[in-house]
């Protein structure tokens, strides 16, 4: 059976939330940083988040604190961006607040609603599992896109983090389901690919950029390529590299 057809085969996909259904709100970012922040665009802003995201796997890799991911990441995307190297640390710690008080990662991706509602419509059950801080659901609310979901498992909430199988396994006894009925989509393999297999689900990728072509995961540009992918010709392998 191809990689397609075995996902096509499941009636639950469980979803990771930031780089998946809801990117970063730059202008939220421009805001947060301030005057520093007045050049940045929002196409050096993707390819920034882009590069970032690649060592930040790794990173996660190596057990950094969530603090120092935060400040290695963003750090790594403001320089990249434009923004002075002396500007760096104060905007590290103004993102930081901004991200407390509302969460930076709320832009509905583009294809996103469209693909939850082909999701949903074609008999698929819904449900999302993010590594976070406590106020996920209200960001995928205010995107507008939990209409389709059955339930939102928030690790700050549950008090476990992905690539942890037992925060998988909060979705799955929430849905009544277990993980031979369920795969996994996420833009993170450390996070999300390995957490998923550790609980025993197949995992697609999301790589817009193509960064990750060493991952051993089918991976799709966006979600928006989701529906072709499980309606593909089951005689064919899907296409591994988005690009």
């Amino acid at each position: 059976m191809s990689d397609a057809a075995a996902l096509a085969a499941r009636e639950i996909v469980l979803l990771d939330a930031g780089g998946t259904l809801i990117g970063l709100d730059y202008d939220a970012v421009r805001r947060a940083v301030g005057a520093a922040g007045a050049g940045l665009d929002d196409r050096a802003l993707e390819v920034a988040e882009a590069l970032a995201r690649r060592w930040a796997d790794a990173a996660i890799r190596r057990r950094l604190a969530p603090r120092e991911l935060w400040n290695g990441y963003f750090s790594r995307v403001l320089e990249r961006a434009g923004v002075e190297r002396d500007a760096i640390s104060a905007a590290l710690d103004a993102l930081w607040l901004a991200n407390r008080r509302q969460g930076l990662w709320r832009r509905p991706l583009p294809g996103v609603h469209r693909a939850l509602e082909w999701l949903h419509d074609s008999g698929r059950r819904l449900a999302v599992v993010s590594n976070a801080e406590g106020q996920v659901e209200g960001d995928l609310r205010a995107a507008g896109l939990t209409g389709w979901l059955e339930t939102v498992v928030d690790s700050h909430l549950v008090g476990v983090a992905k690539p942890d199988p037992r925060i998988f396994a909060i979705a799955l006894d929430r849905l009544g389901a277990g993980p031979e009925q369920a795969f996994y989509v996420g833009d993170v393999p450390a996070f999300d690919v390995e957490g998923a297999r550790r609980a025993g689900m197949p995992a697609v990728l999301i790589d817009p950029h193509g960064v990750h072509e060493d991952c051993p995961a089918v991976r799709i540009a966006s979600l928006a390529d989701l529906p072709a992918l499980l309606t593909a010709d089951p005689s064919e392998e899907p296409m591994r590299d988005p690009r």
